[in-house]
């Protein structure tokens, strides 16, 4: 038996909701983005077909094997990341589940309605529906969204003590500021539902980053849905983050420099005349 981890940036669940009219937005990732896709196998015979890659503009289909890793006796990852996708609008297929289209862009004028948002774990302890350390290797997901923030959506908060003396005057013996911004997910044309289903779940990550800059969830706030595309399953989420600011500039080393995969090995694997390059 295998499962696609639900922290793979790609949508493979399709909704059962029969009503309405699927919305125009269709998910972009940059060329220099990595998409992980991860699925976890139990059992002796348990390994998933080999991933298909369908360029829905050129009908080309494309076939990769996975690489594995042994995570105990009975369990075992399967995992594929792929980067330097050329310009196009593709489809993932695994066995019998077939994956939402995404499109794969240069443009500038498409990438800047939208940001990157990379997210992985302290270990791998704290859930057994994804793996962010492969074979001592950490790995974080690459998961791009329309939107962004907005400076309208800015919340301000303080953590402070006071001391009233006998004249009435107030006086600050500790305070410490905050500022909650709100991540809006969608533009003008909506996005789908399971944008923000994947945006809560990234948001139980130990480390998240939203352009580089690290972010966590406030408080116990989930994404929160402010409009509906009419006509179209199509809506606009809000999403209060607050910056992290007191870092361990050692860790916060280590973490962008995996995010840029700076010394990664990799080997380019031609198919149909598409190059592709596989992270190992």
């Amino acid at each position: 038996m295998y499962r696609i981890s639900p922290f793979t940036p790609i949508f493979f669940s399709p909704s059962d909701d029969k009503h309405g009219v699927k919305p125009k937005c269709v998910q972009v990732f940059s060329e220099t983005d990595r998409i992980l896709i991860e699925v976890i196998a139990t059992g002796e015979v348990s390994a998933p077909p080999n991933l298909l890659i369908r360029d829905t503009m050129n009908g080309y289909e494309s076939e990769y094997p996975w690489k594995a890793w042994a995570m105990n006796a009975t369990t075992t990852l399967y995992f594929i990341e792929l980067q330097g996708m050329s310009d196009g609008i593709y489809i993932a297929v695994i066995g019998n589940r077939t994956s939402e289209a995404f499109a794969i862009t240069a443009e500038e004028t498409v990438l800047q309605d939208t940001v990157l948002i990379q997210y992985s774990n302290l270990d791998n302890r704290q859930r057994n529906d994804a793996v962010f350390w492969i074979d001592g290797m950490q790995r974080f997901f690459d998961f791009r969204i329309p939107g962004g923030f907005k400076d309208d959506n800015w919340t301000f908060a303080v953590n402070n003590e006071q001391f009233t003396t006998s004249d009435n005057d107030k006086l600050d013996l500790f305070g410490q500021e905050s500022t909650i911004k709100a991540l809006t997910i969608g533009n003008s044309d909506g996005c789908p539902v399971w944008f923000a289903d994947l945006v809560n779940r990234l948001l139980s990550c130990n480390y998240v980053y939203v352009d580089k800059v690290r972010y966590t969830r406030n408080e116990s706030e989930v994404p929160e849905m402010t409009a509906e595309v009419e006509g179209l399953k199509s809506y606009i989420f809000t999403q209060g983050l607050q910056r992290v600011v007191n870092l361990d500039p050692v860790l916060e080393g280590r973490n962008l420099l995996v995010m840029r995969r700076a010394d990664d090995d990799y080997r380019v694997t031609t198919i149909d005349n598409e190059t592709f390059n596989l992270i190992v």
